[in-house]
């Protein structure tokens, strides 16, 4: 009897040991797997894209299309002064309270003037207050977007101020008188088809020998604030001999503008030019039209 407890021990000895073994090789396991365990993912932090190198060099390229544009604007003017019949100017700084005429009737609200102000500053490299022909139609090319005027639309803003004796080829330029360019960039990038298209074929002889009178019709005209109505316009301009289409014609262009400033009627001085010749060219015919 004494072998059955002897095979019983024997049996329960190769049980411990097959436990033992599963034991040591379960722990084995997960020691290895904590061995090769992987570090937690991390999560990315989304990239961002530098624009700034291509945002800087779009501003590079529009400034050199802007520099471009006026130096081919001042060339014409050059080449315009040089037909003039006008010696050469020495170098001058050009004053606004040098010019009467726009001195006393141009009036900038401080918002407009603050607005020319900082386009003036940027391009004034030198800090002096004063810039040079070339300065101010960089300038200029802040006011207005690219494109907003044609070359002739803006010789005209520099040719028309030569009639009141400011030649902006001549010297250095101030604040106010910059405004003044810049003013009336704004209102005629503002015009329609039709009063854009005299602009764009003003004959500037023809203009200097009206001017005397188209000084004449404002100032004979104006109110205490230095403005005349378009109401009282067409009085003096009926006056004068326009027929019932032209006072049509001037009403549809003027609707929006109860009164003219002197820099308004410097805008529309092509209108009243050309129906000033068309009156002159055929006084008698009351059916004459545009």
């Amino acid at each position: 009897m004494a072998e059955a407890p002897l095979a019983a021990g024997i049996i329960a000895g190769q049980i411990y040991d097959r436990d033992a073994s599963k034991k040591e090789e379960g722990c084995s396991l997960e020691i290895d797997s904590e061995e090769v365990q992987l570090p937690p993912v991390r999560r990315r932090r989304p990239v961002k894209r530098d624009y700034s190198i291509k945002e800087e060099m779009e501003r590079q390229r529009i400034a050199e299309e802007r520099r471009m544009q006026a130096a081919s604007i001042y060339l014409k003017l050059q080449k315009a002064r040089s037909t003039a019949i006008r010696g050469t100017q020495p170098i001058s700084i050009s004053k606004f309270e040098d010019f009467d005429f726009l001195a006393k009737y141009c009036i900038f609200s401080q918002e407009k003037l603050a607005e020319y102000k900082r386009a003036f500053e940027a391009v004034d490299s030198d800090e002096d207050g004063y810039l040079d022909c070339l300065e101010v139609l960089m300038a200029l090319k802040e006011i207005v977007p690219p494109g907003a005027l044609s070359d002739a639309e803006e010789l005209y803003i520099y040719r028309i101020l030569e009639i009141v004796d400011y030649y902006v080829t001549d010297g250095l330029t101030d604040l106010r008188l910059f405004a003044v360019m810049a003013s009336l960039a704004q209102k005629i990038a503002a015009l329609d088809s039709f009063m854009r298209s005299l602009i764009d074929h003003m004959d500037f002889k023809t203009l200097e020998l009206k001017m005397y009178k188209a000084k004449q019709l404002f100032l004979c005209n104006i109110d205490s604030e230095n403005k005349i109505s378009v109401p009282q316009l067409l009085v003096e301009l009926k006056a004068g001999g326009i027929s019932r289409e032209h006072e049509e014609a001037i009403q549809t262009e003027l609707h929006h503008i109860k009164r003219l400033d002197i820099l308004d009627f410097l805008t529309y001085l092509p209108l009243f030019v050309l129906i000033h010749k068309s009156v002159i060219s055929n006084p008698l015919d009351d059916s004459r039209a545009i």
